[in-house]
């Protein structure tokens, strides 16, 4: 068979289909078809064969090495981003989708979507996400923003100001969401601006008020991020909530309904002894039933945790909305809002199990100091309570004079309740909450600096105060 009658391809290959439409494009399909018609006029006593031209739509060669140089994956080339991306808000936006990236995975699924929503809230998303890669490289989170992130955060400034401009957009849902973007920036998971967090929860508060509230706002990733954005500066600040749950969250944060209840003791004393003092005992109940179940760690339920939501967000707003305080300084306000404090640092380290990062909790561990000094309280048969508290305490703060003070405490605690061995008082914290996978091991740091202040001698300045309240139910000294 002679060769030019054997059919010939020519491929001309498009990353998308809008290509078709530019000029240089069509001008080439057109030379190489009409260079098949040629070839077949050239040649007439052959047999006529069929000749293609064949349109290959393919997604663009990425080198792993840049990929790797770059820090950037793969990033759809068909979605629709507010902007035109360059290599480097090519390779911020691949940071926060990455395996391994240190940027948060939790409600993910929700705030994504509000930061594709509008120019200001996508640039603040790639703010934030430059952060996140300077905790990669420098293994802690940054105290102030690097020049790129910043400069990011300054377009949003800018593209912020141009949609005020206008008053018919003062309370869209585009607006909106780019003003949680800024909460989240200012709050920052990571600079912990909170003056400036404050000013955009305010307004944020006016523009769902132009809405008439925020059952109005439909859109279910707005109406989550709304919640979130507020949570997250809250929960630093350990001040209520101002947002009421979506509806998503509701009865994540409660028990399944019919499910038995699973006994505690610890839960079943302090009903006895404060009967009339349930909100943050209903609430401890809920978490253990929601632990004993595994709810929030089964595969499915960590992506409702990087997507919509888990137990873990109501649960914390339901624990900032009370303020036992608020109600008095008699012995059961005072020990239910050290459990409520203690409550939630236990639950943080579980938060950032589940993929939010990070979970600030220096102003938790700094407001229980006072209450735990400030009141002469008979715990009775319920100071592993008190033990769970400071045990959590100790391991959350991150400041060295606070955790000297939380050491001496559970020291304390220990010749108080005649406890000599470390894995005795572990069993007591266990009685209370507590998960294996999460808090194994999580005591190695803490454990040397407690046992340390027990053995001191005699003749030092911490045992006469050790001997001193041996076998006394009351606390502190």
């Amino acid at each position: 068979m002679d060769r030019s009658a054997k059919p010939s391809f020519n491929f001309v290959n498009l990353s998308h289909p809008d290509e078709l439409k530019d000029e240089q494009t069509q001008l080439r399909i057109r030379r190489l078809a009409m260079s098949e018609v040629g070839r077949a006029r050239r040649n007439p006593k052959t047999k006529p064969a069929k000749n293609e031209t064949l349109l290959k739509f393919c997604k663009p060669v990425v080198r792993p090495a840049a990929i790797d140089h770059l820090g950037r994956g793969d990033v759809d080339p068909f979605a629709l981003y507010p902007i035109d991306l360059d290599e480097t808000s090519r390779a911020l936006v691949a940071s926060i989708f990455r395996g391994n990236s240190a940027h948060p995975r939790q409600l993910r699924g929700a705030w994504w979507p509000v930061g594709l929503s509008g120019v200001a809230a996508f640039y603040n998303v790639l703010a934030n996400a430059r952060l996140f890669q300077l905790k990669e490289l420098t293994g802690a989170f940054v105290q102030k923003s690097d020049s790129l992130s910043l400069s990011m955060h300054s377009r949003a400034i800018r593209a912020m100001r141009e949609r005020m401009e206008d008053p018919e957009h003062h309370a869209s849902d585009e607006t909106i969401g780019a003003v949680g973007s800024f909460m989240c920036y200012y709050v920052s998971y990571v600079l912990g601006k909170f003056a400036g967090w404050d000013h955009h929860r305010d307004a944020m508060a006016s523009m769902v008020g132009m809405r008439g509230g925020v059952d109005n706002i439909t859109d279910e990733s707005l109406r989550i991020t709304i919640s979130w954005a507020d949570l997250v500066g809250s929960f630093s600040q350990d001040i209520p909530s101002i947002v009421i749950l979506p509806e998503r969250w509701q009865a994540s944060s409660r028990s399944p309904p019919g499910s038995p209840r699973l006994f505690n003791n610890i839960s079943l004393r302090w009903k006895q002894r404060f009967p009339a003092l349930m909100d943050w005992v209903t609430i401890f109940d809920d978490v253990n039933q929601l632990i004993m179940l595994d709810r929030g760690f089964t595969e499915k339920d960590k992506h409702l945790a990087e997507t919509t939501g888990c137990w873990m967000e109501p649960t914390m707003v339901r624990l900032l909305a009370i303020r036992p305080l608020n109600n008095g300084s008699d012995a059961g306000n005072i020990m239910e809002e050290i459990c409520r404090i203690g409550t939630m640092l236990f639950l943080a380290p579980i938060w950032r199990w589940l993929g939010a990062s990070p979970v600030w909790t220096f102003t938790l561990t700094r407001n229980l100091i006072p209450v735990l000094h400030g009141y002469l309280i008979d715990w009775g048969e319920l100071k592993p309570l008190l033990v769970w508290t400071v045990y959590f305490a100790a391991l959350e703060t991150r400041d060295a004079r606070e955790r000297s003070q939380f050491a001496f405490m559970l020291a304390v605690l220990m010749r108080g309740m005649r406890i000599r061995d470390w894995d005795k008082l572990i069993s007591v914290i266990k009685s209370v909450l507590w998960m294996d996978h999460i808090f194994a091991s999580s005591d190695d740091s803490i454990r040397d600096e407690v046992m340390s202040i027990l053995s001191l001698p005699g003749t030092g300045d911490v045992t006469p105060a050790l001997e001193e309240i041996e076998g006394d139910e009351a606390w502190p000294l």
